[in-house]
């Protein structure tokens, strides 16, 4: 097995990945691993700056092959207060970006 796919794979399944479901445009649903992350980005007017916080997703290629805008990502999670099942749908903004090696696409996709 390629030495990146096996690395890809630990990451995708290790701490800080989680299950989602991937729905495209077309409707079509599938389960996927994805990488949420939610850096800050600045954005300028003028002489003004605002700081404001993204999310993007990281999704292997070999799961979701072409991403585009409106697609969008369903997380399931468990509310630790609650205990109930919270959903939050994340739409893609933009277009996806792959990475140097061509295995992982990284997707702007602020939750809806």
């Amino acid at each position: 097995m390629d030495p990146f796919a096996s690395a890809l794979d630990a990451l995708f399944h290790g701490p800080g990945s989680e299950a989602a479901d991937f729905v495209s445009e077309s409707g079509v649903q599938e389960g996927v691993r994805i990488i949420r992350s939610r850096p800050t980005a600045d954005a300028t007017f003028g002489e003004s700056r605002i700081r404001q916080d993204t999310t993007e997703i990281d999704v292997r290629r070999s799961e979701v092959p072409d991403p585009a805008p409106g697609d969008r990502f369903v997380i399931r999670e468990i509310d630790p207060a609650t205990q109930a099942e919270v959903e939050t749908v994340c739409i893609i903004a933009g277009d996806p970006e792959l990475d140097v090696e061509g295995m992982t696409w990284t997707c702007s996709a602020p939750p809806a």
